[in-house]
């Protein structure tokens, strides 16, 4: 079989995640580091990567920002690279395990196998995740993963993969701290074209909630309605919604 250029599966790419507007920290400096040092100034073939903390550390922005770089360094080589993308929380173990299995005879020129969220298919594809890895590592192609759990947690009954994904690099990240926080929510104001006062991230951050994930959806729910009703997003007007329970 031919892949194509590439193949996606249910995972979105962002041009606005890059590592130039990723906002570095110190739960996040030593992760980044590394993957500028060995990905995007070295040199193939690249080392596994397995990245994990909880929900709102940046995972997943530093695996986008990861395939971009990816997707640039391939459209400057010659020859035809693919790569492949999974979101666990779009795609489920027996389409992973079909993966692994049309992986088996023709990995072509293949650049990399990037899983977010692993952990929620571990649990029931271990087995065709190691035999991924395993032909991945003969062949030099990094398996990029990121999870909620660490490596010891998460394959702790599987010694054999674990010594495999901890064969690479292995980072885990910490949430940031408040003043970063506020830093993240206005980057992902910028991102969604959104006006958004100072005074107002602050009081997010410090009345409302500390989980970026969280933050992400309040603004969205003041986005939608600033574009319902015409008002520009205001401290009265959060309080205001805050009022009637809508955040």
């Amino acid at each position: 079989m031919r892949f194509m250029n590439q193949l996606t599966l249910s995972f979105t790419i962002d041009p606005l995640y890059t590592f130039d507007n990723l906002v570095i920290h110190t739960g996040n400096r030593s992760a980044v580091s590394a993957i500028l040092k060995f990905y995007c100034e070295g040199t193939r073939p690249f080392p596994h990567l397995f990245l994990y903390g909880p929900h709102g550390t940046g995972k997943t922005h530093i695996l986008r920002a990861l395939t971009e770089f990816l997707k640039r360094s391939i459209q400057s080589e010659s020859k035809a690279t693919n790569y492949i993308i999974i979101d666990s929380s779009q795609t489920g173990p027996l389409e992973s395990h079909e993966l692994s299995t049309k992986l088996s005879d023709d990995f072509g020129a293949l650049a990399a196998v990037i899983i977010d969220d692993v952990h929620i298919i571990a649990a029931n594809y271990s087995p065709g995740l190691l035999n991924l890895s395993n032909k991945l590592t003969t062949r030099g192609i990094p398996l990029i993963l990121s999870s909620l759990l660490p490596p010891n947690e998460l394959f702790a009954e599987d010694l054999h993969l674990r010594s495999r994904v901890c064969s690479g690099l292995v980072f885990g990240l910490e949430p940031p701290e408040d003043p970063v926080r506020i830093l993240i929510l206005d980057k992902m104001a910028r991102d969604r074209n959104v006006r958004l006062p100072r005074e107002v991230s602050l009081y997010l951050v410090n009345h409302k909630s500390r989980s970026l994930p969280d933050l992400s959806e309040i603004l969205d729910r003041l986005d939608a309605h600033s574009l319902d009703t015409g008002k520009r997003i205001t401290l009265s007007l959060v309080k205001s919604l805050e009022r009637e329970g809508l955040v």
